[in-house]
């Protein structure tokens, strides 16, 4: 086997960061089958950018480059919405995912404290 110098556990980091990237980018381009806004809207962007962060954090060691790049990821995503006739540019959304993004902040150094044990 060839090893790339990587631990298995930060491939896996990387390869989950990158499918969630990718995850949500799908889900928020699809048209909806649900009212605009509904309650959980914003849980839902909280936690998906919460998400998002932290497995970001376990990837990658500058977390103010990747605080920097899941937010501008959500950005672009709603961007890219206002641009499609079923969704809308929203700066509710925009807030609720950089709350996501500092929930994330302090939750990884939670899931730090339990991996590194």
């Amino acid at each position: 086997m060839i090893s790339t110098g990587f631990p298995r556990t930060l491939l896996l980091t990387r390869w989950l960061f990158a499918t969630a990237l990718s995850g949500v980018l799908v889900l928020s381009l699809l048209p909806m089958d649900h009212p605009d806004f509904s309650p959980n809207d914003k849980l839902n962007h909280l936690l998906a950018y919460g998400g998002l962060m932290v497995l970001g954090a376990l990837s990658w060691r500058n977390l103010w480059w990747v605080a920097g790049g899941v937010f501008m990821w959500g950005v672009g995503i709603e961007g890219l919405q206002g641009l499609t006739p079923y969704r809308y540019f929203s700066l509710a959304d925009m807030l609720a995912n950089a709350s996501g993004v500092l929930l994330g902040w302090m939750g990884y150094f939670g899931v730090r404290k339990l991996w590194v044990r």
